[in-house]
């Protein structure tokens, strides 16, 4: 129904994007913490295609555009486009206070954390060395990477460590941009994204590659779960545009992408049966670490220094690690999660 509904401007998806990534949440991890209602009626999580609407400046309904607001710790009043109107039937918060949401309470006694998604912090990266120095040597030289590995490998921590030593790292300068296609709706979706990373105005085509052709415009995109470019709302132009702005020596952007799948499986709708990355884009595979990894990480993380000190330190068997490494498979988030648990068993 007509005025039932609100719509982000274009000035409140930029905060509402930067308190996205101050929080360092993806839109799915947005979605499982909005609150809605309150007291006893309260719950908490919606569902993500509302979230996705929100971002794309689609109509919401007034409650849950209030609530996304108050999960980002933003006044929706601030957030909204003047443009659109609320139906006096239903109720919008003035005076109550921002839905506070619980954060998860990281136990320093475990150092065995976090046990799912991706490691943001330079602190708990752990390994990769090689991996990172052959990225930035394919870099340096010219190319783009793709980074292939199977789910929990690592692909998206070791994206954000690229990130991380762009700066220091790339012999010609690049500013790193990271997006994950995760929260990525369709394409029009896509290019708004790739727009405000790179501060421009929104385009594509012609308009997109005429924006970023100048100098200053030299940057690094790291994409995440490439391979949801094969959804609907996606064509092969999106991606065969991304392969024109990355081609050259010196070229708008440098990629590096990370795949569950080899490039010469994914993207079977491009005119040559092919991924538009490939021949710009060098495959580097992600393996599961070697034992010899599992026991420096094992014991880096029972050493560590932000450890909460305790009396009697916990150290594990060498039947215990040698245990854990054969049960996890070398998958690191596995190994986490199993350390975790052993480690629990102590301290309980």
């Amino acid at each position: 129904m007509a005025g039932r509904s609100l719509k982000a401007s274009d000035a409140g998806i930029e905060k509402a994007e930067i308190a996205l990534t101050d929080k360092g949440w993806s839109r799915q991890n947005l979605a499982d913490r909005v609150v809605m209602g309150e007291d006893k009626s309260q719950t908490i999580g919606i569902d993500i295609q509302t979230v996705h609407k929100f971002f794309t400046q689609k109509g919401v309904k007034p409650q849950y555009f209030v609530a996304i607001c108050n999960t980002l710790g933003l006044d929706w009043q601030e957030i909204k486009n003047l443009n659109t109107t609320t139906s006096p039937q239903i109720p919008l918060p003035n005076d109550n206070p921002t839905a506070e949401v619980e954060q998860p309470n990281i136990n320093y006694n475990n150092p065995f954390f976090p046990r799912s998604g991706r490691i943001d912090k330079p602190q708990f990266f752990f390994g990769r060395k090689r991996e990172i120095r052959t990225v930035f040597d394919l870099l340096n030289s010219g190319s783009s990477v793709a980074i292939i590995g199977e789910r929990a490998i690592g692909k998206s921590s070791l994206l954000q460590a690229i990130y991380r030593e762009a700066p220091i790292q790339l012999r010609e300068p690049r500013k790193p941009i990271y997006l994950n296609l995760e929260d990525v709706y369709d394409e029009n979706d896509f290019y708004g994204a790739l727009c405000r990373l790179t501060g421009i105005e929104k385009a594509k085509g012609t308009e997109l590659s005429r924006a970023l052709d100048s100098p200053q415009f030299r940057f690094l995109l790291l994409l995440d779960e490439v391979e949801n470019m094969i959804w609907d709302g996606f064509t092969n132009q999106v991606r065969s545009q991304l392969r024109g702005l990355a081609y050259g020596s010196d070229a708008p952007l440098r990629l590096v992408v990370a795949a569950c799948t080899s490039l010469d499986t994914l993207f079977p709708d491009s005119q040559d049966k092919k991924s538009p990355f490939q021949g710009i884009c060098i495959e580097e595979n992600l393996k599961q670490w070697d034992e010899k990894i599992c026991r420096e990480f094992i014991a880096s993380r029972l050493q560590a220094d932000w450890l909460t000190p305790v009396a009697q330190p916990v150290s594990f068997t060498q039947a215990e690690i040698a245990g854990l490494i054969a049960e996890s498979g070398g998958y690191p988030q596995k190994l986490m999660q199993l350390c975790y648990q052993t480690y629990a068993r102590y301290i309980n």
